[in-house]
């Protein structure tokens, strides 16, 4: 199949992405293995671990075989694609390839995975489906960020609430708890994506009667942004407002081709600010991410959540320019009260459940990156596209630095809850005297996802700030309000946990282990290393930013 100009196939030939996303696949059918084997739990555990670093290394194997170069001089914007016709009739290809948006986010799912398997180590019930249940999660997550056709990246989105919800119904902390959890958790997501589906039935569509049907997620975002794609002519809002106005529904509703891809728009929209838990569609999080066992907080929370941003960016901005620049107010508008609303949830929890008060803070973190989103897209007012790029970069950014430092603070909470028996921050207090090391590691955990400077959590928002706030300057002023409320609940937090007079009950607690420091300690570093040295993903993300914001700055003005 030729690829045009835009798509770069693997150079050497091989299948990188395919032996990805095949990996985890492979890891849970041998864990299968291993059940009919009747080979112990603690074997499949040492197994697993392990195994969790083919996918980690072929997810570097492709990092190192990016070339953003190539991207930068307006060649291979997608690269080591692998496309071959899959359903010739309905004209859906397996298509899969990465760019400087879904790379970073596949190197995510990489790193935390592991996390989430080490911090499984303490489960004792059904082991192996524990553990089978995690790979065909990060099976489908990769496969979520790999797919750019429309029916396997539909198929992996909701595919990955599959595993999640068995994760948190069967192995939560109270099943009286999870359970509700779990079932919130997915009926709002799949209700969510019935939108979505319904919309890419009609673009599908009206493509067929524009003289290419198909689902390419890519040839659909040029379109949408009004750049040439071979074989049709038009952009993607004028093939929609074709098919309508040939359907007769244009007579009843109006000849306002904005009309329909603003009814597009948040048909995309809700779909995706559930799963980024944008206001007020966050209601499911909380209880999930404080119900769920530990290595489906660390997952869910770290990368899960990223998928709804990573699709506005995919599809919602590219397909729908014109109506994502009329709405960026009001997408603004949610992200600030999302941004307000969990710093002040995450304070209104500082006496009570641990693991509520950093799910708040999520909330709040994924508001700064919504508004980021919405910054890229909104008029012109005093922005450029350096502006707009910027705030992109800062959303990605924010999304790494997010992951790890969410991740670790999930799994020091379940190490502190593992010598405790409590979630409880009331219950504790003093214990930097007891386990400093523990103090130290958890300190600069919560300074990265507070945002100090010269941790990776300080560039996301900066760039964030500084990019939002020549398009959105109001709601970029309001938006420090959290900054300074959440980093006031995670800095009591600490207070609570390690400072003040001592709880006696816990003057025999042990430090954390040399296997804990292991797990955490790589996570610190990267945090570390990005804060002071973002390039690596600053460097994939700027160009594909840049191309993706470049239909923006006079669309409606």
């Amino acid at each position: 199949m030729t690829l045009p100009p835009y798509l770069m196939p693997s150079l050497d030939g091989l299948p990188w992405l395919t032996l990805l996303l095949l990996s985890p696949l492979v890891g849970m059918l041998l864990v299968g293995l291993a059940a009919l084997w009747r080979l112990d739990d603690r074997t499949v555990k040492f197994g697993v671990a392990a195994w969790t670093g083919v996918p980690l290394g072929l997810a570097a194997i492709v990092w190192a075989r990016f070339d953003a170069d190539a991207v930068a001089a307006g060649q291979g914007v997608v690269q080591l694609v692998e496309r071959m016709p899959w359903i010739r009739a309905v004209r859906v290809d397996y298509f899969l390839g990465v760019d400087g948006i879904s790379l970073p986010l596949v190197l995510l799912t990489a790193v935390m995975t592991p996390v989430a398997v080490l911090a499984s180590w303490n489960v004792l019930e059904r082991v192996k489906a524990h553990f089978a249940l995690l790979l065909l999660l990060q099976a489908a997550m990769l496969g979520y960020f790999l797919a750019l056709d429309f029916f396997f990246f539909f198929i992996f989105w909701e595919f990955s609430l599959v595993p999640a919800y068995f994760l948190i119904q069967s192995w939560g902390r109270d099943s009286s708890k999870s359970r509700p959890a779990a079932f919130t958790f997915f009926i709002y997501t799949m209700a969510g994506s019935i939108g979505l589906l319904l919309l890419f039935q009609v673009i599908y569509l009206a493509m067929r009667q524009a003289g290419l049907p198909t689902f390419d997620l890519i040839a659909l975002g040029r379109l949408g942004q009004g750049l040439e794609v071979e074989g049709v002519t038009g952009t993607l809002r004028e093939i929609i407002f074709a098919y309508i106005d040939r359907l007769g529904v244009a007579d009843v509703l109006g000849r306002f081709p904005l009309l329909y891809t603003s009814i597009a728009f948040w048909a995309i929209f809700v779909a995706f600010a559930i799963k980024l838990a944008v206001w007020p569609f966050h209601t499911w999080l909380p209880d999930a991410y404080s119900e769920a066992p530990t290595a489906a907080s660390i997952l869910l929370s770290a990368v899960m959540s990223k998928m709804g941003a990573y699709g506005m960016l995919r599809i919602m901005l590219p397909l729908m320019p014109d109506a994502s620049q009329y709405f960026a107010p009001v997408l603004g508008a949610l992200a600030l009260v999302g941004i307000v609303a969990g710093a002040f949830g995450a304070l209104a929890n500082i006496g009570g459940d641990v693991k509520r008060l950093i799910a708040y803070t999520s909330i709040n973190h994924m508001g700064y990156v919504m508004l980021a989103i919405a910054a890229a897209a909104a008029l012109p007012g005093g922005a450029d596209q350096n502006s707009r790029a910027i705030a992109i970069n800062g959303a990605l950014m924010q999304m790494i630095a997010h992951g790890l430092s969410t991740g670790a603070l999930f799994y020091l909470a379940a190490a502190l809850h593992a010598r405790t028996g409590t979630w409880s921050l009331d219950e504790l207090g003093g214990l930097r005297r007891i386990v400093p090391a523990f103090a130290g590691v958890m300190g600069v955990a919560l300074f990265a996802n507070l945002g100090l400077p010269g941790l990776a959590g300080f560039v996301g928002e900066f760039f964030i700030f500084r990019g939002a706030w020549a398009s959105l300057p109001l709601f970029t002023a309001l938006a420090t309000i959290g900054l300074v409320i959440t980093a006031l609940a995670l800095l009591l937090m600490f207070q609570r946990i390690f400072l003040g007079p001592i709880n006696t009950r816990w003057s025999k607690m042990s430090d954390l282990s040399l296997a804990e420091l292991g797990v955490m300690l790589p996570i610190l570093a990267l945090l570390l290393f990005l804060g002071v040295y973002p390039a690596p993903i600053i460097g994939l993300a700027n160009a594909a930013a840049t191309q993706l914001v470049a239909v923006f700055g006079n669309i409606l003005s």
